[in-house]
């Protein structure tokens, strides 16, 4: 009787974790109704039983899972997207998104993968996947069976990947005949060149994001003739002093261009770049509408040469300088602002500070931003 009893509580009281864990939520996006379980940061070493019929997203992120087991999401077969990020997996086992025909987003950011266990045929199946994740793993073991394992996915629209020198992007991404966005994250920091992209000439790239930029080539975008949004994170620890000088060197391939928007954020360095010094110049040619310097200790504004961007014909919409150090006369840059007749949405810090430019400001804190409407 006794040993009835404790199988009973047993029962009971796995029920009772599995409704713990079980936090469900109905979105309505795009006129479709989610289901989405959420068991992120549950301390979980161990793949959940938890998927219901009717279950489209699955997030499980900020676990401690070690492995992926095969049909792990047979209870679903609807599921749309799957997050497994910042966990501790090794092993994908074959067989493990088997039947998820319908998966368009899977994240396997910040794992312990690495080639070497990685199947060739992970992904097949996945007819439906626009968007995976796979930055901050391991593949560095053999950069080249990972991009021929990613190859295979011919659904995929937007990719996120580690890649690093001596390797290269290789020529059988050009399988991926629907690639439209691609992030890179260069580990421990990168300095790109052409040489890194000219495998990609065959694809017609809309969006690039560059993570970890050490420097970058003059050539660096020549082989992006479709590229409309770029976005350039600067590694701040090992940048070098003459980053931004790189950078904008790089962006004279867009003269005469339309572009939708450029990011550049993080130069660590106080080496007097300022709106209006001679490479805010390489803009003025680029027909831009959406331009992010941000956390990129600009130093100030130089009013004529500024001025004389905004009195020109340029496309510049928005404007977001948050997080800098602008010494100068708050009246004459915000002045400035309004020459540019397109321009609807500007951010910048609140407040200028005394010009003090030669010396380093350790104390000096970034100054509080904010966001005005211009109509």
């Amino acid at each position: 009787m006794k040993e009835a009893m404790a199988k009973v509580f047993l029962v009971i009281w796995c029920i009772i974790l599995q409704l713990e864990l079980l936090k469900t939520t109905y979105v309505k996006m795009d006129n479709q109704i989610h289901n989405l379980i959420d068991c992120s940061r549950k301390n979980l070493t161990t793949m959940p039983d938890v998927l219901r019929n009717s279950t489209t997203d699955l997030n499980l992120q900020g676990n401690l899972l070690y492995v992926v087991p095969a049909w792990s999401f047979k209870k679903s077969r609807i599921l749309k997207s799957i997050d497994l990020s910042y966990n501790r997996l090794k092993v994908i086992e074959r067989g493990a998104f088997e039947g998820l025909v319908k998966l368009s987003i899977l994240n396997l950011r910040s794992n312990l993968l690495t080639s070497k266990l990685l199947n060739v045929n992970i992904f097949q199946g996945l007819i439906s996947l626009h968007e995976l994740v796979l930055q901050n793993n391991q593949f560095y073991d053999n950069y080249t069976f990972f991009q021929t394992v990613i190859s295979r996915v011919k659904s995929l629209v937007m990719l996120k990947m580690d890649l690093s020198r001596p390797y290269k992007i290789d020529k059988c991404l050009c399988n991926l005949s629907n690639l439209q966005d691609l992030e890179i994250l260069g580990l421990p920091g990168q300095s790109y060149s052409n040489d890194f992209f000219q495998n990609l000439k065959c694809l017609k790239i809309e969006t690039l994001m560059l993570d970890s930029v050490l420097s970058l080539a003059q050539n660096t975008f020549i082989s992006f003739p479709n590229l409309k949004t770029l976005g350039i994170a600067i590694h701040t620890a090992r940048a070098r002093y003459d980053v931004i000088s790189s950078i904008f060197n790089s962006l004279k391939i867009f003269k005469g261009r339309n572009m939708t928007e450029i990011s550049i954020t993080g130069n660590p360095h106080r080496n007097g770049f300022v709106l209006g010094h001679p490479h805010f110049a390489v803009l003025e040619k680029i027909c831009l509408q959406k331009l992010n310097l941000v956390d990129d200790s600009i130093l100030g504004v130089k009013f004529n040469p500024f001025l004389r961007y905004g009195l020109k014909e340029n496309c510049l919409k928005e404007l977001n300088l948050s997080n800098n150090l602008l010494f100068d006369s708050k009246d004459r840059y915000v002045f400035a602002f309004c020459a540019f007749k397109h321009l609807k949405i500007i951010r910048i810090p609140r407040e200028v500070v005394k010009d003090n430019r030669v010396k380093d400001l350790p104390k000096m804190m970034y100054l509080t931003r904010f966001a005005f409407q211009k109509h």
